[in-house]
């Protein structure tokens, strides 16, 4: 299970620094409208996070 935490963990943040280097580079670009995008991105992928935290609790809550 330790592992697998690890690997999620990663995951989320190799997926936050991807949206937040595309929404810098899409805020400095002239294309101002396409930011919606990478914000988008950062909020489902931060909303996954706590998603999966939540489960985690739950799963290990259970096990005791």
């Amino acid at each position: 299970m330790n592992k697998l935490k690890s690997i999620n963990t990663a995951q989320f943040y190799i997926q936050l620094c991807t949206a937040s280097l595309l929404l810098y580079f899409t805020l400095t670009s002239e294309r101002k409208e396409m930011a919606i995008v990478p914000i988008l991105l950062l909020i489902s992928w931060t909303l996954g996070y706590v998603q999966r935290r939540i489960t985690r609790r739950r799963v290990n809550r259970l096990k005791k």
